[in-house]
C-alpha cells in the first residue's frame, strides 16, 4: 500500500513540473539567475609559535672572581669556570671543565723561579698546567675547603673545622710540613716570588718575610691598627696587596721595609672589560643571576642585574658580554628584575647621591628589550628601603610596599597612566600571592580560611553556612553526603576566590576556584597575568601542590586546580613554571596548564633530598623566564633537553686527613658532690629583678632625702657572675644633686657570697640620672663603669684594703670583654677593648700596653709582677704570651706608648678551652703558674647521687708550662627529671624528721682550700646553703 501511494506521488509530481517547464519557455518573461553558490572561507593562518630556546643543566656553585693576571690576560671564574679576559675584552672559555666548581685561584712561585696555577673546589686541590685546559688532581681533603694561599713552592690550605693551614707539595701533591712558621696560626699568605711574601697571623697581623719563609717580621703601618684590620692577601700588578676585604679597602705591602702602606677605596677602571666589571661589582654567577632573575633578549642572551651594573649574558658560555653602571657605593645588592609587557623592569638599591633625602634609596626602572642600549632608564620610582618587585606579562608592575614611607598602605601598584599608587586593603596582602594587573589593580587570593572575606560579604556568608549546616544535618538523616573529600561540592561561601584590589580599596572577585583544601592553604607562587589576561599562581595545602590557570572576568563561574603530581614546591614566573620534589622535577611553558616531568642529571636527583626542605629560600630555589637556579645547579631554557654529561671525579694519590683538635686525651670528668649540714653564705638570685631586694637600702629614704636605684645589667654570665646596684641620695629639693653614692655588689661565684658595698660622694658637679653600664668583681674587688650625664664617662675601682679610685676616661678605654683582677703590688686591672689591652694600675690612670687581635678566643690571664698573660686558642691550637706592664713615666708626662705587636714571646700551650672537661682538680697551688678564668656553658654533673646538668659555669684554671689544674667550680646546677630521688626514711625514731639536704641548684668548690657549698638559688633564707664536699671524677 505504502509503496504504491509513493509510485503514484512520484509520477503525479513529475507531470506538474514539466508542464510548469512549458509554460514558462512560452512566457516572455525571462527566468530568475540562479543563486550564487557561497564559497567556504579558507581559515586564518595563525603563525606558529617560535620555538621554545632549548634547556641545559649547568653547575653553579664555584666562585666568581678575579685571578692571577697571565700573559694571555687575566684569569677569572665565573660561576666555577675558568675563562681568560683579553686586553681587548676577548673572552676565552675553558676547554675542558674542571671536576668540580671551582673556587680559588692562585699563582704559586718556585724554588727555580717559574710559577704554577693551583685551583681548588669544595674538596679537591687541582694544578693548571694549561689554565683552561684539563685540571690535574694534587689533593683531596676529607673536610671541606675554605681557602688556599701561595706559599713559596707549597699551596697552603685551611679547612673548616681548623685554624692551622696544611701545605701541599704543588708539584707531587703531597703534604709537607713547615717548621719556620710561629705558633701563631697563619690566615692568608701570598708570595710574590720565591723569596717575598706576607702572612696574616691571628693575634698579630701582617707581617712579611724577605728570605722565603725562614723569618717573619711584624710590619709597621701609615695608619696606626691597619695592620691588624686587613683580612686577606693578594697578589696584583705584581705587588702584594691587602685587603680589609675582598675587592674592598686595600693598600700596598713594602716588603722591603716591612711596611703597609694607607688603605684606599678600590676605584674600578672605566676600560675594564665587562665581564671583569661584573665580577668585581657582583662576584655572583651571571647564569645563575639569569636564571633566578632574568629577562630573554630577543638574540637568545639574558639581561641581569646586580649591585649596581645591568650586564647581557650569553646563555651559551654563561659569560657577560656587555655592562653598564646605574649605581655605585656600599650596601648595593642584587636586584629583581622580570617582564612586563615590552619592557623589563628592575628593582635595586641606588647610590646614597640618588635618594636626596631618603635613607637607603631604593629604585624602579624600565630596562628596553630592543636595540643594543643596556642603560636603563631614570628611575621611575625611588623609596626608602628595599622592596620586591613583582610584574605580569601583561604589563602590570608592583612593589610589595608603600610608594613612600609618608603613605598609609602595603602595596605600590603601577597604573596604566604611568602613575605609581599606594594601595591598601582591609587584610594583609602579602601571604596572599599578590600580583599585579595590566589595569592597575592588585589581584590576591581570597576565602584561605573560614570567614576570609571582605566585610560587607560577612553576612551573606553567615546566612550561607547555616543553610549549608542544616542541608547536611538533613542529608546526614537521609544517608546522604558520603563520598571522596574532593568530589564533595564546595558550597559558594567557602569556594577560595582571586579578588582585585582597586584604586580606593575596592574589591571585586575575577575568578573562583573549586577547590576544598586539606589542612592550612598557602599561596606559594604570586599571581601574575598573561597578555590574554589568564592569571596563573600556585597554592599548597597539606596534602599538595596545586597550579591555577584562570582567565579573569569569570567571576564565580569556578574551575579546579591542576595538581602537580610529587611535587614539593613549585614557581611560575614570566609564564614558566618549575614545581620541585623530593626525586623529580617538572617544567612547564604555558603559565601552568601543562606539566612535564623534566630528565634529570645525576648530580642533580641526588641533590633534591637535600634542598626539600629549603625550597621557601628564593637564595636556594628560583625560577624566570631564562630558566631555574636550584642550590648549586642552573637550568637554563625551556625547550628540549640537550644532552649534556656529568662530571668525572678526578682521581686523587694524595688525601689531606681530618684536622687534629686539641681536645686531649683521657676520659671526660664530672662535678661530683654530697650535701652535709648548712652554712652561712649568700646564694645566687634566680632573676635579676631581686637585684634591689638583694643589694638595695631597706624601707623608705628619711623625709627630705631622695633616693634613685639602678643595677648594672647582668654579665656574659648571666647571674653566676657579678651583679651590682648604683643608689643616688641627696635632698629632695628642685636643682639639688645627689650627695652620696652606694656601690653595692655580690660576686656569685665567691665562697660565702658576701654582700659588699661602698658609700661616698659623687665627683663635684654631677647631678642625679647617673647610669650604672657595667660591673666586674672578684671577691672584695670591683671596677663600676658609669655613664654621668651625656657624655662622660667614669670607671670607679674598690680597693681590697677599703676606699675607691676613680678615672674619667674615652670609649677607646672602657671595658668591652671579660675584666681580671691581680693581687700583686699596685693591684692592677685588666681589660680588653676591641684590639686593646687595657691595664689599671692603683694610683695612674688606665692605660693601653698592647693590640691583639680578635679572629679568635682571647682569655686574659691574671695580672702579675711579670705582666698580662693573654691565651689565644681555637680548635686545633693554643698560644699564650704576657704582655709586660711598662712602667710609668715621671709624674706628669704621658703615658708610655704601647707596646707594638710582635710574632716574638708566643709560646704553644695545653688548649685549656678545649680540654676544660678533662682537667684534674688542682692538689697543691703550682708554682710559677698563670691563672685563667674559662666560662663554660654545659657539663654533666652528679648531686648526692642525681645526675644533672651544669650552666653558667666559670672554672678557675691554673697553667704551668705543659701542665694544667682546676683550682675552682662555681656553677649553676639542674638535675635530670627522671633522676631526683625521693627524700630519705626519717634517721631516728618514730616520724623523725629527715636532715635537709637541698634543693641544690648551685655550686662553688674550691678543690686548693679543700672546701664546697650549693643550695637552692634566690634571696637569703634559712637552710638555703649546705656544705658539700665536692671533686671532678672519670665519667664512666
Amino acid at each position: 500500500m505504502k509503496r504504491s501511494l509513493l509510485r503514484r506521488t512520484s509520477a503525479g509530481s513529475s507531470l506538474v513540473a514539466l508542464a510548469a517547464l512549458a509554460a514558462a519557455a512560452c512566457s516572455s518573461t525571462p527566468p530568475p539567475p540562479p543563486k550564487p553558490i557561497a564559497k567556504p572561507t579558507p581559515p586564518l593562518m595563525v603563525a606558529a609559535p617560535a620555538p621554545l630556546p632549548p634547556s641545559r643543566w649547568a653547575s653553579a656553585g664555584g666562585a666568581t672572581e678575579v685571578g692571577p693576571k697571565l700573559d694571555a690576560g687575566m684569569l677569572v671564574l665565573v660561576g666555577g669556570r675558568r675563562a681568560i679576559v683579553g686586553k681587548d675584552g676577548s673572552v676565552k672559555a675553558e676547554t675542558a671543565p674542571s671536576p668540580e666548581p671551582l673556587e680559588e685561584v692562585v699563582e704559586v712561585p718556585m724554588p727555580n723561579g717559574g710559577r704554577r696555577l693551583v685551583a681548588r673546589g669544595h674538596r679537591g686541590i687541582y694544578r693548571l698546567d694549561d689554565p683552561l685546559g684539563a685540571p690535574k688532581p694534587l689533593a683531596q681533603s676529607e673536610q671541606d675547603i675554605r681557602g688556599i694561599g701561595a706559599y713559596m713552592g707549597l699551596v697552603a690550605v685551611w679547612t673548616f673545622g681548623a685554624d692551622m693551614p696544611r701545605f701541599v707539595d704543588v708539584e707531587t701533591g703531597r703534604l709537607k710540613p713547615v717548621t719556620t712558621l710561629p705558633p701563631l696560626p697563619l690566615r692568608s699568605v701570598a708570595f710574590r716570588d720565591a723569596k717575598e711574601g706576607a702572612g696574616l697571623f691571628d693575634g698579630v697581623g701582617l707581617a712579611v718575610t724577605a728570605d722565603g719563609g725562614a723569618t717573619w717580621k711584624r710590619v709597621t703601618e701609615d695608619v696606626k691598627g691597619d695592620a691588624l684590620r686587613v683580612f686577606e692577601l693578594a697578589v696584583r700588578d705584581g705587588m702584594i696587596r691587602a685587603f680589609v676585604y675582598d675587592e674592598g679597602r686595600d693598600a700596598p705591602i713594602d716588603v722591603a721595609q716591612a711596611r703597609l702602606g694607607r688603605l684606599a677605596d678600590h676605584t674600578p677602571k672605566d676600560d675594564d672589560p665587562a665581564l671583569v666589571k661584573w665580577i668585581r661589582a657582583t662576584h655572583r654567577d651571571p647564569l645563575a643571576a639569569a636564571a633566578a632573575s632574568g629577562v630573554f633578549l630577543p638574540d637568545g642572551s639574558a639581561i641581569v642585574a646586580s649591585h649596581g651594573m645591568v650586564a647581557r649574558v650569553d646563555t651559551k658560555t654563561g659569560m657577560v658580554t656587555a655592562a653598564a653602571e646605574f649605581a655605585r657605593g656600599d650596601g648595593l645588592g642584587a636586584c629583581g628584575m622580570s617582564r612586563a609587557g615590552k619592557n623589563a623592569w628592575m628593582a635595586c638599591s641606588l647610590s646614597e647621591d640618588m635618594g636626596g633625602d631618603r635613607y637607603d634609596p631604593f629604585g624602579v626602572m624600565r630596562v628596553s628589550l630592543e636595540g643594543s642600549s643596556l642603560k636603563p632608564e631614570r628611575p621611575a620610582l625611588i623609596r626608602s628601603g628595599e622592596a620586591e618587585l613583582r610584574t605580569s606579562p601583561s604589563g602590570g608592575v608592583l612593589l610589595l610596599g608603600p610608594c613612600s614611607s609618608d603613605d598609609d598602605g602595603e602595596v605600590c601598584a603601577r597604573q596604566p597612566d604611568g602613575r605609581w599608587l599606594t594601595m591598601r586593603g582591609e587584610i594583609d596582602l602579602f601571604p596572599r600571592g599578590a600580583g599585579p594587573l595590566s589595569d592597575g589593580r592588585i589581584a590576591f587570593v581570597r576565602n584561605l580560611w573560614e570567614g576570609d572575606v571582605p566585610e560587607s560579604e560577612r553576612r551573606d556568608d553567615e546566612e550561607a553556612a547555616r543553610e549549608e549546616e542544616e542541608e547536611e544535618s538533613e542529608g546526614s538523616r537521609e544517608g546522604e553526603g558520603e563520598g571522596d573529600h574532593e568530589d564533595k561540592p564546595v558550597p559558594e561561601h567557602k569556594r577560595v576566590y582571586v579578588a582585585a584590589l582597586g584604586e580606593g580599596g575596592k574589591e571585586e572577585r575575577i575568578a573562583t576556584l573549586d577547590f576544598r583544601p586539606i589542612g592550612e592553604l598557602r599561596v606559594i607562587s604570586a599571581i601574575e597575568e598573561d597578555d590574554e589576561h589568564t592569571l596563573s599562581f600556585v597554592m599548597a595545602d597539606d596534602d599538595g601542590v596545586y597550579a591555577v590557570s584562570q582567565p579573569t572576568g569569570s567571576g564565580k563561574e569556578a574551575r579546579k586546580p591542576h595538581r602537580i603530581q610529587g611535587a614539593s614546591s613549585a614557581r611560575i614566573r614570566g609564564g614558566r613554571g618549575i614545581a620541585v620534589g623530593d626525586d623529580a622535577i617538572s617544567a612547564s611553558s604555558d603559565g601552568g596548564r601543562t606539566w612535564q616531568s623534566v630528565p634529570l642529571p645525576e648530580s642533580v636527583r641526588a641533590s633534591l633530598s637535600d634542598v626539600t626542605g629549603l625550597l621557601d629560600d628564593p637564595t636556594v630555589f628560583s625560577t624566570s623566564e631564562v630558566g631555574m637556579m636550584l642550590d648549586r645547579h642552573v637550568r637554563i631554557g625551556w625547550g628540549t633537553e640537550e644532552p649534556r654529561e656529568d662530571r668525572a671525579e678526578a682521581p686523587f694519590d694524595v688525601t689531606i686527613p681530618r684536622a687534629e683538635t686539641s681536645y686531649g686525651a683521657g676520659a671526660e670528668r664530672v662535678l661530683a658532690c654530697n650535701t652535709e649540714g648548712p652554712v652561712q653564705a649568700t646564694a645566687p638570685l634566680t632573676s635579676s629583678s631581686f637585684i634591689v631586694q638583694l643589694l638595695g637600702k631597706k624601707g623608705a629614704p628619711p623625709k627630705g632625702t631622695r633616693r634613685a636605684q639602678r643595677a648594672a645589667p647582668t654579665a656574659r654570665n648571666g647571674l653566676m657572675d657579678v651583679i651590682a646596684l648604683l643608689e643616688e641620695e641627696g635632698p629632695d629639693k628642685p636643682g639639688s644633686e645627689p650627695a652620696k653614692w652606694t656601690l653595692s655588689w655580690h660576686d656569685a661565684a665567691e665562697l660565702g657570697g658576701k654582700v659588699r658595698s661602698w658609700s661616698g660622694p659623687p665627683p663635684k658637679g654631677t647631678g642625679w640620672g647617673t647610669e650604672l653600664r657595667a660591673a666586674a668583681g672578684s671577691g672584695a674587688r670591683a671596677l663600676f663603669t658609669l655613664r654621668v650625664g651625656s657624655s662622660k664617662n667614669v670607671l670607679v675601682r674598690t680597693k681590697a684594703g677599703g676606699g675607691v679610685e676613680t678615672a674619667e676616661v674615652g670609649f677607646d678605654l672602657l671595658p668591652s670583654n671579660e675584666v681580671v683582677f691581680g693581687a700583686d703590688k699596685g693591684e692592677p686591672i685588666a681589660w680588653m677593648r676591641d684590639t686593646a689591652l687595657v691595664v689599671w694600675i692603683s694610683g695612674e690612670a688606665p692605660r693601653i700596653i698592647g693590640h691583639v687581635a680578635a679572629r679568635s678566643s682571647r682569655t686574659l690571664g691574671e695580672p702579675t709582677k711579670d705582666g698580662v698573660p693573654v691565651l689565644l686558642s681555637s680548635y686545633d691550637w693554643s698560644a699564650m704570651r704576657v704582655f709586660p706592664i711598662p712602667p710609668p713615666e715621671k709624674k706628669g708626662a704621658p703615658a708610655p706608648l704601647p707596646l707594638a705587636p710582635t710574632l716574638e714571646g708566643w709560646a704553644t700551650v695545653p688548649n685549656i678551652r678545649n680540654q676544660i672537661g678533662k682537667l684534674a682538680p688542682c692538689a697543691a697551688k703550682p708554682k710559677a703558674g698563670v691563672r685563667f678564668f674559662v666560662t663554660r656553658g654545659y657539663a654533666r654533673a652528679l648531686v648526692d647521687g642525681a645526675n644533672g646538668s651544669l650552666a653558667s659555669a666559670l672554672y678557675d684554671v691554673r697553667l704551668a708550662g705543659n701542665d694544667a689544674c682546676i683550682a675552682q667550680v662555681s656553677t649553676l646546677y639542674a638535675p635530670d627529671r627522671a633522676s631526683v630521688r625521693p627524700p630519705p626514711p626519717p634517721t631516728t625514731g618514730k616520724g623523725a624528721v629527715p636532715a635537709k639536704k637541698g634543693p641544690i641548684t648551685f655550686v662553688r668548690a674550691d678543690f686548693l682550700g679543700k672546701k664546697a657549698e650549693g643550695g637552692d638559688r634566690g634571696l637569703p633564707a634559712k637552710d638555703q646553703v649546705f656544705k658539700l664536699s665536692c671533686t671532678l671524677e672519670d665519667r664512666k
